[in-house]
C-alpha cells in the first residue's frame, strides 16, 4: 500500500475504510499519547466516522510535560466531543526499588488499561498506531535478543482484539499526511534517548545499516512477510495440540513428535512454561516414567511440574490432587460431564460407614483389578509416572476401614461393582475451583 509517490488522503482513507469493513466493532478504543502517530490514526479515524473512544496513559515520567501531553489530548477529545478515558501513575516511583525494564512495564500497564476499559465495551477493538517503521525495528530489537520464528515475524495488523492500521505506512508517508492534515502534535523528549534499546536502533544502527546496505528495510520486510506466512501455516497444529492438551492436562508423547521446533515452543509457551523448561522439554523424550522437569509460575509462585507419565508428558501441581466426591445413584444414569471429571460404580453394600478425604499414608494400600493381593498406593503413583515429591500431596478416599479409590485415577476393586450388585452407585471425583 505505502508508496514514494506523493500522499492523497482520499486514497489512504479508503484504503482504511476497507481495513475497517473487515474489522467492524461497536467500538474502537484508540491508544494516543499525543505524538504524531497516535494523533494522525485519531484524526483518521475521526474523518472516517468511526465509534472511537480515546485512552491516554500519563506515566508522571517526564513531569509537566506529561501532564501538558494530557492536556492535549483532553483538549482534541474536547473539540471533538470525543470519550477520554485516562490512567495517571508516577512509574518513576513505582521503579525506584525494583529491577525492572521501565519501557516493559510501561508497555504492561498501558496494555492492561486499555483491555480493562475493552471488556467493559462488549466486542470493542483496541487500536494502536504502529507503523511499518515500528515494524522494521522490531526485528532488530527481537534479533537482537535471540527471539524465534514468532518474535522475527514482528507484529500483525490484526490480531484478537488488538488492531494496527497504520502498519503497512512508512514513517515518511505518515509524516507528509501529517503536514497535509495541518494536524498538531506533541513531541516527546524521551524519543531522543539512546539510553533506550529501540530508539538507539532507531537513530543509530539502522540508519547505519541503511547507509551500508540500502536495500536492508525490503530484505527484513520481506523475511517477515514470510515468517508471518509460516506461522500462519503452523498454527492449525499447534491448536491441535492444545485442545488435546486441554483435555486433561497431559498430551502424548507421538503427538509432541510430530510437531516442530517452532510448534514445540509456542505450544508451550501457550500452556505459560517459561523459556528454559522448554529447551529441556525434549529431554522428557528419553527419560523414565515419572521423571520431571520443574519450575515456579511466575505471578502464583506456584511450583509446577511436567512430567514424563509413560507414554505421554503432563503438567501437574500440588493442588491437582485437591478433589471432591459425590455419589449419585446409577439407576439415575447420571453423566459428569466437563474436564477434570471422573467417575467410578461402586458396590454401596461394600462400603463400610461414611467416606471421607484424607492425605496418603506410607502402608495404604488397595485391591488392584485384575491381579491378587493388595498393592501400596504410593507405588501405584510411582508407577503412574506421579513426581516423588508429589506423592506424598495425593488424598485418598477412604470409608471406616479402608481405601476406597485414589483419585481420580482408580477405585479400589473391592468395592467395584459387578454383575451381581444390587446397591449400584456412581462415585464422581471433580477438581476443586
Amino acid at each position: 500500500m505505502d508508496s514514494a509517490n506523493p500522499v492523497q488522503l482520499s486514497t489512504i482513507l479508503t484504503e482504511l475504510a476497507a481495513f475497517f469493513n473487515q474489522h467492524q466493532a461497536p467500538t474502537y478504543l484508540v491508544a494516543t499519547s499525543g505524538g504524531k502517530d497516535s494523533m494522525l490514526l485519531c484524526e483518521l479515524l475521526r474523518q472516517l466516522g468511526l465509534p472511537i473512544e480515546i485512552a491516554h496513559v500519563n506515566y508522571g515520567l517526564r513531569g509537566e510535560q506529561s501532564d501538558l501531553d494530557q492536556a492535549f489530548v483532553t483538549a482534541y477529545c474536547q473539540q471533538h466531543q470525543l470519550v477520554l478515558h485516562v490512567k495517571k501513575i508516577d512509574l518513576r516511583a513505582q521503579l525506584q526499588s525494583k529491577n525492572t525494564n521501565l519501557q516493559a512495564k510501561a508497555r504492561a500497564i498501558r496494555y492492561a488499561f486499555f483491555e480493562e476499559i475493552r471488556v467493559e465495551k462488549p466486542n470493542s477493538m483496541i487500536c494502536t498506531a504502529h507503523h511499518a517503521d515500528d515494524q522494521l525495528e522490531t526485528f532488530w530489537l527481537q534479533l537482537a535478543r535471540g527471539a524465534g520464528l514468532k518474535g522475527l515475524a514482528g507484529m500483525q495488523r490484526a490480531q484478537a482484539q488488538l488492531l494496527r492500521p497504520l502498519l503497512p505506512y512508512r514513517q515518511q508517508t505518515l509524516q507528509k499526511l501529517a503536514l497535509e492534515l495541518g494536524l498538531a502534535w506533541r513531541e516527546d523528549s524521551s524519543n531522543a534517548s539512546l539510553k533506550y534499546r529501540r530508539n538507539l536502533w532507531r537513530l543509530e544502527l539502522q540508519p547505519f545499516l541503511r547507509d551500508q546496505v540500502p536495500t536492508i528495510d525490503q530484505s527484513v520486510a520481506l523475511l517477515q512477510k514470510q515468517f508471518a506466512l509460516e506461522i500462519q501455516s503452523q498454527e492449525n497444529a499447534i491448536q491441535e495440540a492444545l485442545s488435546l492438551f486441554n483435555i486433561n492436562s497431559s498430551i502424548e508423547l507421538n503427538k509432541v513428535s510430530q510437531l516442530t521446533s517452532y510448534q514445540i515452543v509456542e505450544l508451550f509457551k501457550i500452556l505459560e512454561i517459561p523459556t528454559h523448561v522448554i529447551r529441556r522439554i525434549r529431554d522428557l523424550f528419553y527419560a523414565e516414567n515419572g521423571k520431571y522437569l520443574t519450575w515456579k509460575h511466575a505471578d502464583s509462585g506456584k511450583t509446577l511440574y511436567l512430567v514424563r507419565q509413560k507414554d505421554k508428558m503432563a503438567l501437574v501441581s500440588a493442588t491437582d490432587f485437591n478433589w471432591t466426591f459425590e455419589l449419585h445413584d446409577a439407576k439415575a444414569n447420571f453423566k459428569p460431564n466437563g474436564v477434570n471429571k471422573t467417575s467410578f460404580v461402586i458396590d454401596l453394600q461394600r462400603v463400610d460407614g461414611d467416606l471421607y478425604l484424607r492425605k496418603i499414608q506410607p502402608g495404604d494400600c488397595i485391591r488392584v483389578s485384575g491381579m491378587k493381593g493388595s498393592k501400596k498406593v504410593l507405588q501405584i503413583l510411582k508407577e503412574m509416572g506421579i513426581p516423588a515429591p508429589l506423592r506424598k500431596a495425593q488424598y485418598v478416599l477412604c470409608d471406616h476401614q479402608k481405601v476406597i479409590s485414589i483419585p481420580p485415577y482408580n477405585v479400589n476393586a473391592i468395592v467395584s461393582a459387578n454383575a451381581n450388585t444390587t446397591e449400584v452407585a456412581q462415585l464422581l471425583f471433580s477438581k476443586k475451583k
